[in-house]
Parts: C-alpha cells; structure tokens; sequence
C-alpha cells in the first residue's frame, strides 16, 4: 500500500495518541471525520496499523529487567528455533539478523532470577541454539515504535 500524506497524518496522530477519537484526527488535519474513519479502516485491513495497544513502561510495571539477547542457531534449525522463540511471553521483539549473530531479541522478565530461568530453562531447550549473547539495559532514554515515514 503507497502511503499518502493524509494517512501518514492520520498515522502520525494515532502514534501520538492511539485513544485519539477520529473527530479529534478529523479537525486536526482538516478533512471530514468518514474519511478518516475509511482511512483508518484501509490501513487496518492492509496491515499497515496492526492492532492498537498501550505501550507499557516495563519498570513501572513490576518488570526489572530489559534485555537483548543475541542468538547463534544451527543453520538448518533456524527456522524451527524462530517458532519457538516467538511462542514465548517474554520475548517482545524476534527477528533474524545479519552480522555477528543469527537472531536478535529483546526479552522483559521481572528480575535476575528470572532472566536466568529463561536463559536455561526455556532458551536452554530449543533445539538448535549453540550460543546466546545477554545484553541488559541499565536505563532506558527512549520508548518508541516503527516510524516508517
């Protein structure tokens, strides 16, 4: 789908407020309320807007640790390995990378405990996983989600 300025605005305004009302996102950019709410549905059905979530700040949460983990997987079970990692709750980003390593994750668990009952216990039985490298965040300066424009 080729983005047009009016859904990049409407885009723009739900990633600012995704509660935004369409009648707000209306006035704001200057067009009637039933066009923003066919652009919206348009964007919906093409999967450009996934779903509307809240976006939850870990450590007021309950949740302590914020960690990237990198991933080494033997080549022909890298695929298979991927399903499984995604089927875990802890992870909150999974995608296979170029460079150093096979895949990239980000995990949130609630303490140290935790993260290494993950690192054994879950990540220590998928077949395939050679190695993993555990970066956790000490502090985090910005939360944010894909801009793509």
């Amino acid at each position: 789908m080729k983005l047009d300025e009016t859904d990049k605005n409407i885009l723009r305004l739900l990633q600012e407020d995704g509660r935004m009302s369409y009648s707000e996102i209306a006035r704001r950019i200057g067009i009637p309320e039933s066009t923003v709410r066919l652009r919206v549905k348009k964007l919906i059905e093409e999967g450009v807007i996934r779903k509307f979530a809240a976006l939850i700040n870990p450590f007021k949460a309950g949740y302590n640790i914020v960690a990237f983990i990198a991933v080494d997987i033997e080549p022909n079970k890298i695929k298979r390995a991927v399903e499984e990692l995604s089927k875990l709750p802890e992870v909150d980003v999974l995608g296979i990378a170029t460079g150093a390593h096979d895949v990239l994750m980000q995990v949130t668990v609630k303490d140290p405990q935790e993260l290494e009952s993950f690192l054994i216990e879950k990540l220590g039985k998928i077949e395939g996983i050679k190695s993993t490298e555990t970066s956790i965040l000490t502090s985090v300066k910005k939360w944010g989600y894909a801009r793509v424009f």
